[in-house]
Formats: structure tokens, C-alpha cells, sequence
């Protein structure tokens, strides 16, 4: 009996015992805990990161762990200053998105780039820039260094690298002066544009062929026909207009087109540039689309559908019409068209601007572009078409583009032309248009095109408007 009383009096003391040593060893291990904590607070305050770091390790408070991440990206900031960036790109990278360790990792991989430009080893620094492109001034501290490059090639007797590095280098600072000078050099060709050629590996017979695309180029016809859905203009040599076809809504009202320079057409409307830079427009104007009168020093002009464009002397971008477009960055244009609800232009470099950006093209090399449903197609200076998801390995020496919705021409240095159906055509139409030949200026719009020759007379493919076709029977010239 009493070991039975023993043995309740020792389970009622070991009840009572157990939670008083668990709060004393709880609160004997938040003690140490807070004690951590506040020692390496007070380190971090004497800028011992070392000594804070070993303490915040110790701590595991909720408030602790923070204060190990602001130490850790102390020490990062400190391996930075004293030049240890690998360690410094370490650390940062580490810390993941806290504070703005990442932005902390592309300056640590800067200044290693600088320090290998600094210290002459262009290559690796211009690898290293290259990779951080668009940080800081990387992209031109990546030029800078492969100038530098282009430079020691051409001292070391390595022409032809220092050519290719050089061309590599266009626009950075005269890059494309020194590569001209290698060109001529190399060659012993005097003139600079062949000889750039010559070097790049172009043979005597394709310069004789990208002479006679250009020299074809430079005397295309532009701007005097123009064709809507169901009507179509046509400008004559004494700046008159006349047009036929559908004139429901006024379209064809053009008799006040006077001393007209070039024209153009939508689905419903006309306009006409003039000599003195102004525009005039006839028919729908439901979505504003002729609201042209504004307009002033104007060198090029183009319709969508049911919108008005025009390029002015400085290169900007007029619109009116129904779609919508950020034209903020749209200047130094030369060359604009237009399909429903998209826009592409060619620059006066020869870099291409589209309202789509996934439907263009990189590079600089562009004359002529259209965009048909959506989708871009553009002619480089070579002569060839380029487009995602189309082949046109026949389009060769091509030197001018125009569309419909329904077809894509081309227009070849021979005055042929070149067709391709982007939505079902009749075969007969197709085969008429490939037909043609002496071609200045094709306009095509949905199922028929009219045709410019070069000596001023006129001819038309497909199902044309019975009006239409009767103009052209009377064998106008232009």
C-alpha cells in the first residue's frame, strides 16, 4: 500500500517537474537565441560581417533569418567593393529575390567585363558585354571592344578578318568607312560599293546582276494606278485623274484631282497627292478615312481598307482612317502599305517597322514590304522575298512588291512579274497576270489587277469591273 503511494506521489512530482525544466530550457534557449541575435545585430553594426554572420547562424528566430539575408548581402556588397566579383556574382545570385540582389548580379558581371577590358583582353570583355546587353552601356562597350579587334587585325596583315569585323561593327562610329577602305584595298576596286561586294565574296557575275536589279529599280513607275474592291484611278502625265468602276459612295469623284503627283485607293475611298505636298481624297469617309485636308508636306501616300497614309518630307507618319496605331516611333520612312488592321514600313536605312513586331524582319537591307493578312513579306536589295512560312526560291531579281488580299506580286528587273495566291484564285487570273510583261507598275485588288507597261499603255487580269475594262480598251497612255 505504500508503494502504491509512492509510486503516485513520484508520477504527480515528475507532472508537475516536466513543463517547469521544458519553460526553463525553452526559455534558457530563446535567451541564447535573442542573445545571438542582438550580438550579431551589434556586429553588423560595427560592419563585422564576418563575426555578424557566424552569430545571425546561431539565431534561428523568424527575424533572424532576415537579418542573415541583409548580412550575406552586406558581404557580397563588400566582396564588390574590394574588386572580388566572381564571389560578389555568388553571393547575390544567392539571395534570390531579395532586395535588388539581381539587378546587384548584372553590375558584378559588368565590372568583371570592365576589368577584363581594362585589361586588354578585348575578346573576353566583349563576350562578357555581349551577355549583359541592354545593362548600362554594354552594347556599346561590346562595339568598342570589337573595334579594337577589327584595329590589331588589320595591324597583324589579317585584311579580310578585319573587313568581316569591321562590317560587323555598322553603324558604331565609322566602322563602315574602315571596312569600305579594307574593301578597296583588298580589291583594287574603285568603286567602294563593288568592292565592299568583291570582299564580302560576291562574284563579278552577281555585281552585274545587283547593278541591273538596281539600275531597274531606280526606274519603276509608282503611284500611278490604283485599285479599291470594285473601282479603280488612273493618274495621267498632265497631274489628271480619272477613275471608273463602283461609285456608290463617291469613290470615283475625282475630277477635282488636279496637278496630282501619285495616287492610291481603299476598299471605298481615293486619294491623290499633289504637287505642292497636300492630299485630296473622294468617297467613304465612315471611319474618317478622308480626312486628309490637313495634310501638308507629304512625299508618299498609301491605302488600307478603310485608312489613309502618307509620309512626309521628314520622314513621320500621317494616318486617318479606322485603325488604331502607336505611330510614336514610326519616322525616317520611306516606304509604307497597309492590310486590314496592320501596318509595315521600310526605312531609309533599309530596316523594316511593322505594327506586328513578330512579323518582321531583322536586318537593314530592305526596299519594298507588303503585309497581307496578317502576314509580312519583305524585298531586300538582292532581289529576294522574305516571309515566314512562304517559300520564294523562284522570285529571283524581284524589284518591286504590291498585294491584294487574295495575291502577292512581284515585279522582276526583266519587267516580268511573279504571282502567288494567298487565297483561293482563279488559275486563269494567276496565269494572266504571269503573262504580262514590259511591267512598270502592277495594283491588284481581291480578284483582278490592273497593269502599267512601260510605255504608258494599260492592260488588266482577272474578273475586272465591266467599266473598268472598257477604259482600258480605249488604249489610254498614261
Amino acid at each position: 500500500m505504500k508503494t502504491d503511494k509512492r509510486m503516485i506521489l513520484a508520477v504527480v512530482v515528475l507532472g508537475l517537474l516536466i513543463p517547469i525544466v521544458t519553460t526553463v530550457v525553452w526559455l534558457s534557449v530563446a535567451n541564447r537565441t535573442a542573445r545571438y541575435e542582438a550580438l550579431a545585430q551589434q556586429a553588423a553594426q560595427n560592419g563585422d560581417w564576418e563575426r555578424a554572420a557566424v552569430l545571425a547562424a546561431k539565431s534561428d528566430s523568424e527575424h533572424a533569418e532576415e537579418l542573415r539575408a541583409e548580412i550575406a548581402y552586406r558581404r557580397a556588397e563588400q566582396a564588390l567593393e574590394e574588386g572580388d566579383y566572381a564571389s560578389a556574382e555568388e553571393a547575390f545570385s544567392a539571395l534570390g529575390t531579395y532586395r535588388d540582389a539581381q539587378t546587384r548580379v548584372r553590375e558584378c558581371r559588368y565590372r568583371m567585363a570592365r576589368a577584363l577590358e581594362e585589361s586588354g583582353d578585348d575578346a573576353a570583355a566583349q563576350d562578357a558585354y555581349f551577355a549583359l546587353i541592354p545593362y548600362a552601356d554594354a552594347s556599346e562597350r561590346y562595339s568598342a571592344c570589337g573595334y579594337r579587334i577589327a584595329e590589331r587585325m588589320l595591324q597583324n596583315g589579317e585584311g579580310h578578318e578585319a573587313f568581316r569585323a569591321f562590317c560587323a561593327l555598322i553603324p558604331y562610329a565609322d566602322s563602315e568607312t574602315r571596312a569600305t577602305e579594307i574593301a578597296v584595298a583588298l580589291t583594287g576596286e574603285t568603286d567602294p560599293e563593288k568592292a565592299v561586294l568583291l570582299a564580302k565574296g560576291v562574284s563579278e557575275e552577281d555585281w552585274n546582276r545587283l547593278e541591273q536589279i538596281a539600275q531597274a529599280r531606280s526606274t519603276l513607275t509608282s503611284g500611278r494606278i490604283a485599285a479599291g474592291h470594285a473601282h479603280a484611278a488612273f493618274l495621267f502625265s498632265d497631274g489628271s485623274v480619272r477613275a471608273f468602276g463602283d461609285n456608290a459612295y463617291g469613290q470615283c469623284d475625282v475630277d477635282a484631282f488636279q496637278t496630282v503627283t501619285a495616287i492610291a485607293a481603299g476598299y471605298r475611298h481615293t486619294i491623290g497627292l499633289k504637287a505642292d505636298g497636300t492630299v485630296v481624297a473622294a468617297g467613304d469617309n465612315t471611319y474618317g478615312q478622308c480626312g486628309v485636308t490637313a495634310w501638308t508636306d507629304v512625299v508618299s501616300i498609301a491605302c488600307g481598307p478603310w485608312d489613309s497614309f502618307a509620309i512626309r518630307a521628314d520622314g513621320t507618319l500621317l494616318h486617318c482612317g479606322f485603325s488604331e496605331y502607336d505611330l510614336s516611333g514610326w519616322t525616317g520612312l520611306q516606304k509604307i502599305a497597309a492590310c486590314e488592321m496592320a501596318l509595315i514600313g521600310v526605312r531609309e536605312d533599309g530596316t523594316l517597322l511593322c505594327s506586328r513586331p513578330e512579323e518582321s524582319f531583322a536586318g537593314a537591307s530592305f526596299c519594298d514590304a507588303c503585309i497581307v493578312n496578317g502576314t509580312a513579306f519583305a524585298l531586300d536589295e538582292d532581289g529576294l522575298i522574305h516571309s515566314d512560312g512562304f517559300s520564294f526560291d523562284e522570285w529571283k531579281d524581284t524589284i518591286a512588291l504590291s498585294s491584294s488580299a487574295a495575291v502577292l506580286v512581284g515585279i522582276r528587273a526583266d519587267r516580268s512579274l511573279c504571282c502567288r495566291a494567298l487565297m483561293p484564285c482563279k488559275e486563269a487570273f494567276l496565269s494572266a497576270l504571269s503573262a504580262e510583261t514590259d511591267v512598270a507598275e502592277v495594283a491588284p485588288a481581291g480578284a483582278f489587277a490592273l497593269i502599267l507597261h512601260c510605255d504608258g499603255t494599260l492592260s488588266a487580269a482577272g474578273d475586272v469591273p465591266e467599266e473598268i475594262a472598257a477604259f482600258i480598251k480605249t488604249d489610254p497612255v498614261l
